[in-house]
């Protein structure tokens, strides 16, 4: 049994984007949960392919809180129902040579949720772990590259992310994950 916050908020937010014929995917927890790789989601991360200000628009009439980049992320977000869900406004961390851009991709759907793929939550997890040292965060990105060397990874979604200035070491783990056929 997975431990999770309420759905009925997140699937209204989701509504809204779906509506504005945003892409967007559940990630971080959610996701890790969604695979059978952790047992509770303490909030909901969307990643939205959308800038702030249209998130801002779409949530106009609902409270929410606005948020830039800080520390190792590049990205913006906005905060809906207190915090409980987090859309991560084209999700991307600062890297020595640039800025590490993590596309949203749909891999399935989980209690009615577009899922992100796993690749690119496994290289956000190493980055954050490394640029926050954060033991938490390490972990989960050992989880979800375990996940894929057992399963294959996405050959796309690979791609996209080794099209960034990603660390040497990350691109050479990302590089040697089986692809799925």
């Amino acid at each position: 049994m997975i431990e999770h916050p309420p759905l009925a908020p997140l699937h209204l937010a989701l509504a809204r984007l779906e509506a504005a014929g945003i892409p967007h995917a559940l990630g971080a927890s959610g996701l890790c949960a969604s695979l059978g790789l952790v047992p509770v989601v303490n909030d909901w991360d969307v990643t939205v392919e959308a800038d702030l200000d249209t998130l801002a628009e779409i949530f106009a009439g609902q409270p929410h809180e606005r948020f830039g980049n800080s520390g190792c992320h590049a990205d913006h977000k906005l905060n809906l129902e207190g915090g409980l869900i987090e859309l991560i406004a084209r999700f991307a961390f600062f890297v020595d040579g640039g800025i590490v851009r993590i596309p949203t991709r749909v891999t399935g759907r989980w209690q009615g949720v577009p899922v992100g793929a796993p690749e690119g939550w496994a290289v956000a997890y190493a980055l954050m772990g490394e640029l926050e040292d954060s033991a938490r965060r390490r972990e989960r990105a050992e989880l979800l590259f375990a996940h894929l060397a057992r399963h294959g990874a996405d050959g796309e979604v690979v791609r996209l992310l080794l099209a960034e200035p990603l660390p040497s070491a990350l691109a050479a783990r990302l590089e040697a994950l089986p692809l799925r056929a």
